[in-house]
Formats: C-alpha cells, structure tokens, sequence
C-alpha cells in the first residue's frame, strides 16, 4: 500500500516556512524530525542512493537523517550564538586585562612620586592614586601601550607566574608595602575591610591574593630588572602618617575627655559586624524566639558552610576548568600535585592565560585603531556601582585620609593644604 502524505506537514513553501519556525519556537524535535523524513523519503535521490545497500536499511537511515537535521535546526543556532559569545568574552577580557599594563605604569609613577623624584601635575595626596586606579583609561600621565610592553604582558600570560585578575586593588600602595614587610596586623584587615566592602565577586581567597604585589608587577619588575618598586623611599607618605597621627592623637585627647565627662556615646566604637562579617549564632540567640532558634541555626549553619565550599575549592576548581574546557581544543597538560584540586585550578588558569595570549595582540591593534577613529576602546573591568569620570569631585575632601592630613596640619600651626 503507497505511503500517503501527512496531512499535518506542510504542503507549500511559505506553510514550511511557518511550520519550521512554530517547531523550533516549541524545542518541538518530534515535530521537525518527521517533517524531515517524509522531505528524504520523497525526494527522488535518495532512494536511488540506498539502492546498494538492504532494503530494510532505508526507513533507519531515514530516520536517523532526520534526527541528526532536526538536532541541528534546534542546537545550532544557540550553539553559533555561544560560540559567539565566547569569542567575544575572550577578546573582551584581553581588552579589560591591556590595562593591567598601565596601572602598573602608575603604580611605578606612585612610588617614584612618593620618594620625590618626579613631580605629577595636580596630584596632592596619596589617596588620589586610589581615585586614578578607578579611572585609569581617563589618567593623564600615562603613554599609550607599546608593542614592547604588549608583547611582555603576553609571555607572562603564557608563563608559569601569571596570576587571572581578581579585581586587585591595583594602587593599594599602602597595604602592598605592609605585606612585603610582614605585617598582618587587625588594622590592615579593617583597613582592607573597608576598601573591599562595595566589590563584586569577593572571596576569601581573593583578599589574600589582593593583599601581596600583583602578580604582573612582580614579573614585569623581574622581567625589566627595574627591581622593587615598594624598595624606594615613601619620603610623602611618612609625611602624610605624620600629619595623621597628629590628628589622631587630637581625637583620642577628645574622646578621652567626653568618657571623663560621662560622655559616652560619641566615643563608643563601631559594631564589630561593620567590618568583619562574623558568624550571626550568638546574636540569633540573643534575639530570637528560643521555640524557632534551633532550627534558624541549623539552616543559618548550613548556609555558612555552602558560602565556603562555594568560594573556596569548589568555585575555584569549576571556574578554570570550564573556563579551560569551553574553548581549549588541543590536549593541556596538568602538573603533579599533592591536592588534584589545586592541579586543576592551576591548569585551567594557564589554559586561560594562553587564550587570552593568543589574541591579545590583535585585541591590542584594535583598540588603538580605534581611538585613531575616534571610536569606543573597552575600558577596564569594573566592579560595583562607579560614577561616570566627568561627575567626579576631585575637590571632595571627606575620605579618611585626606580629611585627617589637613586637619593635622591645621594642629600643626601648617596651611590647610597639601603643599607639603
């Protein structure tokens, strides 16, 4: 008996069109799969084509044809579109990581400011750096990227020494230097607290890592041979401490005499959940009905113990290794370790590093093409809410530090100002 047509497949070009474009609106693979068969069975090659081969071989083949098409009309589309995005995200992330070469030229301008052998036009403070690190692509004593620097930045990302950005602070002199000396006392924890309280993405691992000379730095110095630059002299930053400490001293003199008055509520000290986000089960306790406590402690627990498996070797691992195995085609080796977590995490950072090397160049020739143009340059990765450059008050004078060194010099019978 001859086949006879479906009669809920299409029958006209613009009825296929439309029939093809509901079944992969719907992810329908039954529905494009059929309509495929009866398009192979009916089309006249193809009978001449399984002519050779066992009869009952032509409905499998057929079937099996328009399972493999009708895969490929729903998968290949989004498919094409990640491949996509990813050759996108690659490039877009070796255009966010050129600017780990300039602010490591201003970490170099900060520290030789710092010992006073070079001046920089309207900068009055340290802290300004910090302001600078923020707005880098908008710095005005920076050169442009070289092809020399270029092609150093792309050996470290292909060497053993290089370290993926985890949102540094890259102009964090202060805590830098502390580090290099040994020191880890509370204040830098509370210092480096502070900084890193609005910031996305924040772990553990990456605060400590934030805390040590970036890893950039470190090999471009080794690279040049320029050495150390936490070895210079920080001639204005003691002069700064020194202004500080007078007004530190002022305040504790004040808060003194309040608590003598009986005065204390001006001088009590922040709550220790400002700085350090610390286990909330003794305040649970405190406050909560004791009928529903055990309970909230038990999920409270449990949420705390998922945020550390979460950022620590679990996020690590997964992360470099999808980030490896998304785009690296060719066989990576991996190296002995004694943890394979850590084997894996280092193998995906330097599968990583190398995708990013392989087109950094071209990313770079891009982007000073385009500011030949006139046109848009990726600027660097940012993190948390940042205002546009051209709203900012570099007159504002309420920051910690500066605040406190002018009110030091007022006390010192000094100007009120940074000429210094």
């Amino acid at each position: 008996m001859e086949n006879l047509p479906d009669p809920a497949l299409p029958t006209t070009p613009e009825a296929r069109a439309a029939y093809l474009k509901e079944a992969q609106a719907k992810r329908d693979l039954t529905g494009l799969a059929r309509l495929f068969e009866a398009e192979l069975l009916a089309h006249p090659a193809f009978a001449d084509a399984m002519a050779p081969y066992f009869a009952q071989s032509l409905p499998h083949v057929a079937r099996m044809y328009a399972n493999a098409k009708a895969v490929a009309y729903l998968k290949g589309p989004l498919l094409l579109k990640q491949a996509g995005a990813r050759f996108v995200q690659v490039r877009e992330a070796a255009a966010h990581d050129l600017w780990e070469i300039q602010q490591q030229k201003l970490f170099d301008l900060q520290c030789r400011w710092r010992a006073g052998y070079l001046p920089l036009p309207g900068v009055r403070h340290t802290q300004e750096f910090r302001q600078w690190e923020k707005y880098i692509e908008h710095c005005p004593w920076l050169p442009p990227i070289t092809a020399d620097e270029v092609a150093l930045y792309q050996d470290y990302l292909r060497s053993d020494h290089y370290v993926p950005s985890q949102n540094w602070s890259w102009q964090n002199y202060d805590v830098f230097r502390r580090t290099a000396e040994g020191g880890n006392d509370e204040a830098d924890e509370a210092d480096e607290a502070d900084d890193e309280a609005d910031d996305e993405g924040y772990t553990a691992a990456s605060y400590r890592t934030r805390r040590t000379l970036p890893a950039w730095y470190t090999y471009h110095d080794a690279a040049t041979g320029a050495g150390s630059l936490l070895a210079l002299p920080d001639v204005r930053g003691e002069k700064e401490a020194y202004y500080i400490d007078l007004t530190e001293a002022d305040k504790a003199e004040k808060l003194a005499a309040q608590r003598a008055r009986g005065d204390m509520a001006a001088s009590l000290p922040w709550h220790p959940l400002i700085s350090r986000h610390d286990d909330l089960a003794p305040y649970f306790e405190q406050f909560e009905d004791p009928a529903e406590l055990p309970r909230l402690l038990r999920w409270h627990q449990a949420t705390r113990a998922d945020d550390r498996r979460r950022h620590g070797y679990l996020f690590e691992a997964t992360h470099w290794l999808e980030q490896a195995l998304e785009n690296q085609a060719a066989p990576w080796p991996i190296a002995a370790h004694a943890d394979w977590r850590q084997a894996v995490i280092a193998a995906g950072m330097r599968a990583w590093g190398h995708q990013l090397a392989d087109v950094l160049v071209e990313v770079w020739q891009e982007q000073e093409q385009n500011r030949a143009l006139g046109l848009p340059v990726t600027g660097p990765q940012t993190y948390g809410d940042q205002p546009p450059f051209a709203e900012l008050d570099w007159n504002e004078e309420e920051t910690y530090q500066p605040k406190f060194i002018l009110r030091g010099r007022e006390l010192a019978g000094e100007p009120r100002d940074f000429n210094f």
